[in-house]
């Protein structure tokens, strides 16, 4: 690890990552250099950000929607009683269980490729380092994710990236997969239709993504066509978020409009060279995960051999929407309850939807927990990928 002085120079400039500087990421505001690229102590600092009460009462809140979610909510939905559904998955062959794996591992060595292309320089084994040690933590905080956040700060700068470049990678990366979390209901909705399988109550949440979806690709067209058309949506914008700050007590508004002139100057030199290459990698990456959904479907077998592959593709759509409510860790609870119940409505028995989505969820959330501990020892361990801040930047190259 590099170290940039000690005593009370080790404090950081305004340049420097960690400095508590407005214009700085608040997860390494108040950090000194060397604080600033160990991901324990951002991940402390930031959960010490909050005061031990509210910690506490988000952890309760949290756990209380989980402990009514899965003991009265999901028996409601699936009519099925634990212990059948463990029957369900039970009954893999080891076959299964290894294919089923392999497409978990190829999906997640499918996303480094985004953030490979978000953050140039970084390696495909370091993408997939800090992407499980990120989502470990995000996985079990209760309103973690910008725990999570900060842990991908420090990991990134420990490897020699500048703050711009991580703060980029995050909001582009993030980007993509909003556009593709609102693009994919829509596509689901257009081919249930399009085989007369649609359902009346998945119109309204669709046609809201829709609206969503064009609004938010709207902006981005604004935004990144001249300094002039970004200027007017950051006005418009802030008219806004004036009131909305005003309504819940904030001392101060963000600027939105030298936000967006300040992401578009950061932004538009990765986007031009890499926009169709992230692009590829969000859907390779989406589609992935939606064909693990489809095996543990067929997998569990009896009782699912009705769900074609376009009903589970609407359910795993409508699902990935719910993984972003910020109440319990990943949408934990939601998403099982929202695919469970899109797969019932589409003709699969209560027992064998259940267990195929819990089999699917085993894996892209469970086993992100004990796979992103041993990332976390990586980390720890590779001192041969441990740079200086800033010296593993890359150009913006085709």
């Amino acid at each position: 690890m590099t170290s940039t002085g000690g005593g009370a120079d080790d404090s950081l400039p305004p340049e420097h990552p960690g400095h508590d500087d407005p214009e700085g990421p608040s997860v390494l505001s108040g950090l000194t250099a060397d604080e600033a690229i160990d991901p324990m102590a951002v991940v402390g600092h930031e959960l010490h950000r909050k005061s031990t009460r509210r910690r506490v009462i988000e952890g309760l809140v949290s756990l209380a929607a989980v402990a009514l979610i899965f003991v009265f909510v999901l028996p409601a939905v699936t009519g099925s009683h634990y212990s059948e559904i463990w029957h369900e998955i039970s009954k893999l062959s080891w076959v299964w269980v290894l294919g089923l794996t392999s497409i978990w591992l190829v999906g997640m060595l499918a996303y480094t490729g985004v953030l490979t292309n978000s953050l140039p320089g970084l390696t495909h084994p370091q993408a997939l380092t800090v992407n499980f040690a990120g989502s470990a933590v995000s996985n079990v905080v209760p309103f973690g994710g910008a725990v999570g956040v900060g842990a991908t700060y420090a990991i990134d700068l420990s490897w020699g990236f500048s703050v711009p470049r991580v703060t980029l990678s995050i909001l582009v990366s993030g980007v993509w997969n909003v556009f593709a979390k609102l693009f994919m209901p829509v596509v689901a909705l257009g081919l249930l239709i399009a085989t007369g399988r649609a359902t009346g109550h998945l119109l309204v949440p669709t046609l809201i993504g829709l609206v969503a979806l064009i609004g938010a690709a709207v902006v981005l067209v604004l935004v990144m066509s001249s300094e002039i058309l970004a200027t007017k949506v950051g006005m418009l914008a802030q008219r806004v978020v004036d009131p909305v700050c005003r309504w819940l007590r904030r001392s101060s508004a963000p600027d939105v409009t030298t936000g967006l002139l300040e992401f578009r100057h950061n932004s538009i030199g990765l986007l031009r060279t890499h926009w169709l290459r992230l692009t590829v990698w969000v859907v390779v990456y989406n589609v992935i995960q939606f064909l693990l959904l489809l095996a543990c479907v067929r997998a569990v077998g009896e009782g699912a051999e009705q769900l074609g592959w376009i009903e589970v593709f609407a359910a795993f759509s409508f699902a990935r929407l719910l993984e972003t409510i910020p109440l319990t860790p990943s949408g934990v609870g939601f998403v099982e309850t929202g695919a469970v119940a899109a797969l019932i409505g589409f003709g699969g028995s209560d027992a064998a939807s259940a267990a195929a989505v819990f089999l699917f969820r085993g894996f892209t959330y469970l086993a992100e927990i004990p796979v992103g501990a041993g990332a976390w020892v990586v980390w720890a361990t590779r001192r041969s990928w441990r740079r200086p801040v800033g010296s593993a930047d890359r150009p913006f190259a085709t």
